[in-house]
């Protein structure tokens, strides 16, 4: 027995030598960490857990250029560094990087006092480079950020008023564009067209209780000081859910079940099904509880927020001269750091882009989004020394809305006539400048679930149009004067509408009245103002509106044709966008089950489906996707791009 004893102790010493020798070898690690060549300042050595290198939390961070906040309550850590997030939690696999989560090799864990973290996670989440000599000595390479210099304005070209500064409740670009830099909501798009982190740091999906969940910023106020918290976010889309809402969102919280408050940070949106769309969905602006929570939902569209919203994003509004411009300046509430460079942003009013066009080569507008074809290739000659200039397909497109309850227009062989007299490929020749392509149905060649086949592309034949006329009962009648079709004493007459300020639109409208004449329709133009125009629009009071859209990210069409959407408020306003009132039951179908599976390649087939039945159904007459080219001038400086567009412009400066 003593033997044995003295064996097994010497073994249980032999384990303790050899374990202590581990230790010991980490309190005098050879490991360097050198950040662009220089050792990394640290209170404790680097720390090897399974080949990852743990490092001291705020060194490494600070190093980085980032800010440090710890939560003591959740052992967290919140990292920020402008507009990235890194949230980490103690002995936590799982970490979040702009929102989204990732899963580590190796958690943060809390040695002899000190908080560490996994250093490649850490450096690669804040942009940087790391590499390893394959011995001892890790590199971390990064571009320190140098920040440009605070202050001057840029100044937009528009061609109308925002509509209604509430982002519940608007649709159209004027307002989206003010929304952009004044309201935000929890989550946005990254310029690479991902969800990211906005008023929420990170949030997380659980499948078994189809919870999502949202942390918010701790730093997030309204201009006026008052924190942003859970409570806007949950009275903001308990106000889309609500009965007397009466805007086009509710397509967004379709399947919100309840939406609760956990505390001031955090938020559950508790789900009835999957929604794969989601996290696209939410981002519109948040409204402050603290101001509005009191005000019945009927109520808010005449409310006077509308004229003059509380900011919680990098700009508020500074001033609103109707018809003239929009002003914005800095937030000095803004949580983010740094806060916009640029002092002040104007959206300047003119009455049509020929003007627009022509303050731009003044220079005084420094951006024009819409290029007169006509002139494009003069002016990017002309003005190739003060400004750049961006041209890519956009992810939208123009398009007739067809009122299905005009009882002219509820005959699918008059609509397929209509769009069947239209020569689209002439028109993109004469008023793109052929900078464009025929389109067919909604997805866009821009999007993952464009493809679908068997398409009519309803090629242009006049024949062909006066036969469906024919066919549907619309004759030209003996010794007719002027051609018009006539049927039960009625004449095929058709009020075709667009907005005043967008000579394109004007343009297409003069285009399609002259290819209907030829095939014996008579169309009366209507050029509007365009919130008159949208009032008639949204109250159904149209029969053919020329206009287009601007697509999301996510291909789901629900806003767009499910039958829901078509619904109107006790005041007659349609609640979503499904202004043609387009009911059909197997396109309800098929969007809900597009909704309710992630997968994509099942999405994809689904989404092909339904362009398959709008292309023949014609809620729409699809004409063109435009290749757009925007105009800057070259005191605007870091302008961040996505695949359809400008992003981010709080990171935006100007030369001054």
């Amino acid at each position: 027995m003593p033997k044995r004893f003295l064996a097994s102790l010497l073994a249980v010493l032999m384990v303790v030598a050899l374990f202590s020798g581990l230790s010991f070898a980490q309190a005098n690690s050879p490991w360097r960490v050198l950040i662009n060549g220089r050792p990394l300042p640290m209170e404790v050595p680097p720390r090897i857990e399974q080949g990852r290198t743990l490092v001291p939390m705020r060194a490494i961070f600070e190093a980085l250029g980032a800010q440090v906040h710890w939560e003591d309550a959740t052992s967290t850590i919140n990292a920020y560094r402008r507009e990235s997030a890194v949230v980490l939690q103690i002995g936590n696999r799982t970490a979040w990087v702009n929102g989204p989560s990732r899963q580590l090799e190796v958690p943060p864990a809390i040695v002899g006092g000190r908080t560490m973290v996994p250093l490649r996670f850490v450096a690669e989440a804040l942009g940087a480079e790391v590499t390893w000599d394959g011995a001892v000595t890790v590199t971390v390479n990064h571009t320190p950020y140098v920040a440009p210099r605070v202050g001057g304005s840029m100044v937009f070209g528009a061609t109308a008023d925002p509509v209604i500064l509430n982002p519940i409740l608007s649709s159209d670009t004027a307002s989206a564009a003010i929304h952009l830099r004044t309201n935000w909501g929890i989550v946005r798009l990254s310029e690479n067209l991902e969800p990211m982190n906005a008023i929420a740091d990170r949030w997380a999906w659980d499948p078994a209780t189809l919870t999502w969940r949202f942390w918010l910023n701790p730093n997030a106020k309204w201009q006026d000081g008052v924190p942003v918290t859970a409570r806007d976010v949950k009275f903001t889309f308990d106000s889309i859910i609500h009965a007397d809402y009466d805007g086009p969102r509710r397509g967004a919280v379709r399947h919100v079940q309840e939406i609760v408050v956990v505390n001031d940070r955090i938020v559950d949106f508790k789900m009835r099904q999957v929604d794969a769309p989601f996290l696209f969905n939410i981002g519109l602006g948040l409204l402050p509880h603290h101001v509005l929570g009191n005000v019945p939902v009927r109520e808010l569209r005449a409310h006077a927020f509308n004229r003059n919203p509380l900011a919680n994003g990098p700009y508020l509004l500074s001033r609103w001269v109707s018809g003239q411009f929009v002003e914005m300046t800095r937030n000095p509430q803004f949580f983010q750091s740094p806060r916009p460079y640029i002092e002040t942003v104007i959206f300047r009013n003119y009455p049509d882009l020929n003007v627009m066009q022509a303050a731009w080569e003044n220079g005084d507008i420094d951006w024009f989004g819409a290029l007169m074809t006509d002139h494009i290739d003069r002016i990017l000659r002309d003005h190739a020394n003060r400004a750049y200039f961006r041209e890519v397909p956009s992810h939208a497109y123009d398009y007739v809305s067809v009122n299905l309850d005009h009882p002219i227009l509820s005959d699918r062989r008059v609509r397929e006539a209509l769009v069947t007299g239209l020569d689209r490929e002439a028109m993109i020749a004469t008023v793109l400048d052929r900078r464009g392509r025929v389109i067919h149905s909604h997805q866009l060649p821009t999007s993952w679930a464009f493809g679908a086949q068997g398409l009519n592309e309803y090629t242009h034949s006049a024949v062909r149009a006066r036969q469906l006329l024919d066919a549907a009962g619309w004759r030209v009648p003996a010794g007719s004067r002027d051609g018009v079709r006539m049927k039960d004493g009625q004449r095929l007459t058709l009020r075709l509408k667009t907005n005043s300020g967008n000579v394109i639109r004007t343009d297409v409208v003069t285009l399609m009245a002259s290819y209907w004449r030829r095939i014996g329709v008579e169309t009366i133009e209507e050029i509007l103002e365009w919130s008159v125009l949208l009032d008639r629009w949204e109250h159904g009071r149209f029969d053919l509106v020329v206009s287009g859209w601007s697509l999301g990210v996510d291909p789901d069409p629900f806003s767009f044709f499910h039958s829901s959407q078509a619904a109107r408020s006790p005041a007659g306003r349609t609640l979503g966008f499904n202004d043609p009132q387009f009911r059909n039951a197997e396109v309800d179908a098929l969007i809900d089950a597009g909704r309710a599976t992630l997968d994509m390649a099942e999405r994809r087939r689904i989404y092909q489906q339904i362009d398959v039945i709008l292309n023949r159904e014609l809620p729409y007459f699809w004409l063109f996707q435009r290749t757009g080219v925007t105009a800057i001038a070259n005191r605007v400086q870091g302008v961040i791009w996505s695949p359809t567009g400008s992003v981010h412009p709080e990171r935006w400066h100007v030369r001054h």
